[in-house]
């Protein structure tokens, strides 16, 4: 439910809850190039597990329905959370193609109080190496921040660029840090 319309409508009632802290939601990349809302990597359709990023957006909708849950597109969130002053943490799980990177990035660049994270395995699956100078300067550029998933301080296009801080990056856990 935590990845649903339904999720965050219910959760708007919690904003006023003093241990709110942000809102989070994790993004995928559909084989169509839909970017939609949904934690796992992959899905019950037709009686078996597959990776979303095999199916088509449709087929991710009906295997959601099947399930009874509707699974929203990027920008149906984008548009309910619209100018709210709560800090929005946007969790990138998979981007494959360079319109879906930028259509993300951009879509965030006009809010403030939005970054992007993610663990350093999605982060390098989802900005390979041989792109990853031009995505850096284009977050920079649009003033976008993109932060490891539980350190939220640190940037992972800097960390990428140097080895001890790469290591500090895929530490799980370092004394809280």
């Amino acid at each position: 439910m935590e990845n649903t319309i339904d999720g965050l409508m219910d959760s708007l009632e919690q904003v006023d809850n003093r241990k709110f802290k942000y809102w989070e939601f994790d993004i995928r990349e559909s084989l169509d190039g839909i970017i939609f809302v949904f934690h796992d990597d992959q899905i019950l359709a037709d009686g078996e597990l597959i990776e979303t990023a095999k199916l088509n957006f449709s087929e991710i909708m009906k295997a959601g329905e099947d399930l009874g849950v509707k699974i929203p597109t990027f920008s149906e969130v984008v548009e309910i959370l619209g100018d709210r002053k709560e800090d929005v943490m946007v969790e990138v799980k998979e981007l494959r193609t360079d319109a879906a990177r930028r259509t993300v990035i951009t879509a965030i660049s006009s809010k403030p109080n939005w970054k992007l994270m993610a663990t350093p395995t999605r982060f390098l699956e989802s900005f390979p190496s041989e792109s990853r100078e031009y995505w850096e300067r284009f977050t920079r550029d649009l003033d976008v921040e993109f932060v490891r998933v539980g350190r939220h301080k640190l940037d992972l296009f800097s960390a990428s660029k140097s080895y001890f801080r790469w290591k500090f990056a895929q530490f799980k856990w370092f004394f809280g840090i």
